[in-house]
């Protein structure tokens, strides 16, 4: 029996109740990982119970699920919020190539807490080994800019703060509260190895 359209929601509807931006839930249905139909207009509509699936705790319990969204989360936080930071001294001192590389950098570190959040219990050393990297290619190029350090501090935490409060308002985190905490230790750990090693760059 075909679904009614009750039963089926837009693309905008369906990334609204996941918490994510349209084009991830887009990128995702043409990864096919979300199941999807294609009206004869070309629109895509999701199957409510396919939605409801993704926010469930079956999605929370699917590590690289849970870890795939939480980062697209973050991702949508950060670039809702990045305008603000226009004035900013860390954002003020890069030209547009500077910046298109620092964007280029911030996407593998993304990356990498995807891989952190879906990794098993306990440090995962090598991804933490690269973001310490990163954190001290970021002073170093600070430094060469005559930032200061707490410019460079500046910077992270207001990524970590993005982050975390995408974790907060997940909903697969809301229905397993421990995924959540799991998931908020990893992301302080991560943030922490970054911060560390930007510090340490510094000194």
């Amino acid at each position: 029996m075909p679904a009614s359209s009750s039963d089926l929601l837009s693309l905008g509807e369906a990334a609204a109740l996941l918490g994510v931006h349209p084009a991830t839930l887009r990128r995702w249905s043409d990864q096919g990982d979300v199941l999807v139909m294609v009206t004869p207009g070309g629109h895509r509509r999701f199957p409510r119970t396919e939605v409801e699936r993704l926010r469930g705790v079956d999605a929370a319990q699917d590590e690289g699920a849970l870890a795939g969204l939480l980062v697209d989360r973050a991702l949508a936080r950060t670039r809702a919020h990045l305008p603000e930071q226009a004035s900013a001294v860390w954002m003020a001192g890069f030209d547009e190539e500077e910046r298109r590389e620092k964007r280029a950098s911030g996407r593998r570190l993304m990356e990498l807490l995807r891989l952190a959040l879906a990794a098993d219990d306990g440090e995962p050393t090598a991804i933490f080994e690269e973001v310490r990297q990163i954190g001290q290619a970021y002073a170093d190029d600070a430094r060469a800019h005559d930032l200061a350090l707490t410019d460079v501090l500046r910077a992270v935490t207001f990524f970590r703060d993005q982050t975390t409060e995408g974790v907060l308002a997940a909903e697969a985190v809301a229905a397993d509260p421990e995924a959540g905490r799991r998931a908020l230790r990893r992301v302080n750990g991560f943030f922490s190895a970054l911060l560390l090693a930007a510090a340490a760059a510094y000194d």
